[in-house]
């Protein structure tokens, strides 16, 4: 087994929380090893927040210089299924916002671009209510049919393979220190089940291995 941090189901470790100031204690509930199409090793943690049982996933690879890149990410929403949410998966900005979130709170992310990802340009037919001022100046075109429209780019992910025998497509997302993880289950290339993590890049030096007697847990 792939297991970059030498981290075992039932350990403990505590890593830094979104304050950036306090470490969270967890406690390692399973891993997972994956490769993406590039056949890039890489590990996920389950890991248990010990004070309220929330569950993250501690992911651990490989970037192309061969050095680790460690993120955490928290599961945010869940979609069974969603044909307007598949048309936007893969383009090359997304707004997202949380569901609890008031529609001014969304945030405006960046997809990462992935080595060997297949990407595909589409026309995105715009409503007159939809457009900004100065459409032109901002884009935006008219076709033949007097559609306004705009180009962009799509990727179609990478199809990750989990030991588990699971594949799902991925999509990443990044704004600042934020990430946004974009995942569906991909069965014969039929996509179902869709899950939005928010997460952050870590360091390694965020980390610590304890035992649960050294754990202060916080209520």
């Amino acid at each position: 087994m792939f297991n970059p941090i030498s981290l075992h189901q039932d350990d403990y470790l505590q890593l830094k929380g979104n304050n950036l100031k306090e470490k969270e204690s967890y406690v390692c509930k399973n891993i997972l090893n994956f490769s993406d199409a590039q056949k890039s090793l890489a590990c996920r943690y389950l890991l248990q927040r010990l004070n309220d049982k929330k569950e993250i996933w501690l992911e651990v690879k490989k970037d192309r210089a061969q050095n680790y890149q460690l993120f955490y990410y928290e599961e945010i929403q869940q979609l069974e299924h969603s044909s307007s949410f598949l048309s936007l998966a893969g383009v090359e900005t997304i707004a997202f916002k949380k569901p609890d979130k008031s529609e001014n709170e969304q945030t405006i992310y960046s997809r990462v671009k992935k080595k060997g990802e297949e990407v595909m340009s589409i026309k995105h037919i715009t409503s007159k209510d939809e457009l900004p001022k100065n459409p032109y100046e901002n884009g935006y075109n008219k076709d033949g049919n007097g559609n306004w429209y705009f180009m962009t780019r799509k990727s179609k992910g990478t199809l990750k393979s989990f030991d588990n025998n699971q594949k799902r497509r991925s999509w990443e997302y990044k704004h600042n220190d934020s990430r946004l993880l974009i995942e569906m289950e991909d069965i014969n290339n039929t996509l179902s089940n869709i899950t939005i993590y928010e997460g952050k890049e870590i360091k390694r030096r965020d980390i610590k291995k304890v035992i649960f007697t050294d754990i202060k847990v916080l209520t």
